[in-house]
C-alpha cells in the first residue's frame, strides 16, 4: 500500500462532486493531465503538466507541482516529490498536500521529518483544512504502512493502537458502517498490523494483542481477529512443522 492506493481508494468512494472534478473545473488547463494519471498513462500526464510548473498563475502552477509530485512518488523519486509537495503545502496549506509530504519523506528513509509533516496534516484536520475523503483515521493507516515499508515496526505500531481506539469506540466492525464515519475497513488496518508483528518478532505478544482487541468488538470483530490469530500463527511456526503438514 502506498500513496497512490490511498488516493485510488478515496475515489472509489461515492460522492456527488469529487475534489478532483473541482480541480479540473478551476484548471481545465490540466484535465487531459490529470485524466492520463488517473487512467495510468503517468508519462504522458507527465508531459502535459510540466509546461505549468512556471506558470504565474500561482493555483494553476501549484496543481501542476502536485500532479507532477504524484507522478514523481509513484516513481519511487521521493525527493523530488517532497519538493514539489512543499511548493503545493505553501500554497493550499491542508491536510491532503501535508499528508503528501509524510508519506514521500517517510518512505524516502527521512522519518524525522515524515512524523512532522504527518502532524502537520493531523493539525489540519482539527481546524478544518481537509479535503473530501481525507481523515485521520486513514491517513494513521497509510502513514502506518510507510513506517512499515521503511522498517520501523515500533513506530508503525504506535499508528495502528490509535487505530485500535477508535475500533474499539466504535465496536461494530462492518465495513460499511466504519468506512462512512472515516474508518478503514478493520482487514486492512490488520494486514498492516500482521506485518508490524512480525517485523517486531519475538519482543511483541501479539496473541495477547490481538485477543484483547477482540473483547471490545462485535461478533464479526471477534470471528475476523481470530482467523488473523491463526494466520500469524501458522506463520509463525516452524518451518519443519508447517513441512510437516
Amino acid at each position: 500500500m502506498g500513496l497512490r492506493d490511498f488516493l485510488k481508494r478515496r475515489r472509489e468512494k461515492p460522492r456527488t462532486e469529487s475534489d478532483d472534478d473541482r480541480r479540473t473545473e478551476r484548471h481545465p488547463e490540466l484535465r487531459e493531465a490529470w485524466l492520463a494519471f488517473e487512467t495510468d498513462y503517468p508519462d504522458r500526464a507527465l508531459g502535459l503538466a510540466s509546461q505549468y510548473l512556471d506558470s504565474s498563475d500561482v493555483e494553476l502552477a501549484a496543481d501542476a507541482k502536485k500532479l507532477v509530485g504524484l507522478i514523481r512518488f509513484r516513481h519511487k523519486e521521493y525527493d523530488v516529490a517532497v519538493a514539489l509537495f512543499r511548493d503545493v503545502v505553501a500554497v493550499h496549506d491542508d491536510a491532503e498536500n501535508w499528508f503528501n509530504i509524510a508519506m514521500a519523506t517517510t518512505l524516502g528513509g527521512d522519518i524525522e521529518s515524515g512524523r512532522d509533516a504527518f502532524d502537520h496534516a493531523l493539525a489540519a484536520i482539527e481546524r478544518g483544512d481537509v479535503s473530501d475523503g481525507v481523515s485521520s483515521p486513514f491517513i494513521r493507516q497509510y502513514y502506518a504502512c510507510a513506517l512499515r515499508d521503511r522498517g520501523e515496526f515500533s513506530k508503525a505500531l504506535e499508528q495502528i493502537e490509535e487505530l485500535r481506539a477508535i475500533y474499539e469506540q466504535l465496536k461494530i466492525t462492518d465495513d460499511t458502517f466504519v468506512y462512512i464515519r472515516g474508518v478503514p475497513f478493520l482487514s486492512h488496518t490488520m494486514d498492516v498490523a500482521v506485518d508490524v508483528f512480525r517485523g517486531l518478532g519475538d519482543s511483541f505478544d501479539w496473541q495477547q494483542w490481538v485477543d484483547a482487541f477482540a473483547k471490545n468488538l462485535d461478533d464479526e470483530g471477534r470471528e475476523y481477529l481470530q482467523s488473523v490469530k491463526e494466520r500469524l500463527a501458522s506463520s509463525t511456526r516452524p518451518t519443519d512443522e508447517r513441512e510437516s503438514e
